[in-house]
């Protein structure tokens, strides 16, 4: 709708002069973050599902001494993609890691907005609802903000060291060719979502990108590995899934049905 047009224009100022005021946990463009005396709360797979995201951050009672980082996977499946990345928008304290679908998203846009080949794609609903409710300049400023995200985040808090991806990390990230990997996995993938490949691991990984079973968040034997997309974006299609947040503090678990 046109009550859009005008509001994205908006926040996207917002979202400039936001992030200057928030750069001060940044610690460079790789997305290393070291962070001190803040509540951090990891989600992810949000799947388009904007009114779920609201309902979360205010049961958490998410606040600007808060950080919140998003694992990937906010685009595809639900109907509210605009609104989502608005809300996201709004809050300086907030980063977000591409999955697979975020990717795909904005090559979709690329290819049909700015002329260029940017890879594979498979592509769900996000794009023609987009293009319904966002003029075409701020459809392709869209994706190039997905473009802008990192594909993983090293975080270290209070001391303790964290790896966010979508699918799978790596003990040496920046060095990978294909960074497909981060938010698609590896021919290991299946060990690594069963917590099998933590010897010498001296970090947290927290990842999404594939439902846990029983739509809860999950935790290996070690704790080295947690899952935390808990279904939110089968719940457009087979109405059931919910989003599930952790917070890293104390590893308090928040949920929304």
């Amino acid at each position: 709708p046109a009550r859009f047009h005008g509001r994205s224009r908006i926040l996207c100022k917002l979202f400039i002069e936001n992030r200057r005021i928030f750069r001060k946990i940044r610690d460079d463009k790789n997305m290393n973050l070291k962070i001190e005396d803040m509540n951090v709360y990891v989600v992810s797979d949000i799947h388009n599902e904007a009114d779920c995201f609201k309902k979360l951050l205010k049961k958490i009672n998410f606040s600007p001494k808060d950080c919140l980082i998003i694992a990937g996977d906010i685009f595809d499946r639900g109907e509210n993609p605009a609104e989502l990345y608005f809300e996201i928008l709004w809050h300086p304290n907030m980063y977000v890691v591409q999955g697979n679908h975020d990717v795909w998203v904005k090559r979709e846009i690329f290819e049909k907005y700015d002329g260029r080949e940017a890879g594979e794609y498979l592509s769900y609903n996000t794009v023609s609802i987009l293009e319904k409710q966002l003029p075409p300049t701020d459809v392709l400023e869209l994706a190039r903000w997905i473009d802008r995200q990192p594909y993983y985040i090293n975080l270290e808090l209070n001391g303790v060291q964290y790896q966010i991806a979508h699918a799978q990390t790596y003990p040496t990230p920046e060095r990978l060719v294909n960074l497909s990997k981060l938010y698609m996995g590896d021919a290991f993938y299946e060990e690594f979502l069963r917590g099998k490949d933590e010897k010498g691991k001296d970090f947290i990984s927290i990842v999404g990108h594939t439902s846990t079973e029983d739509q809860k968040i999950w935790k290996s034997e070690s704790g080295k590995t947690i899952r935390i997309d808990c279904g939110c974006g089968y719940r457009s299609s087979y109405g059931k899934g919910r989003l599930g947040a952790l917070r890293l503090n104390d590893g308090k678990e928040f949920y929304i049905d």
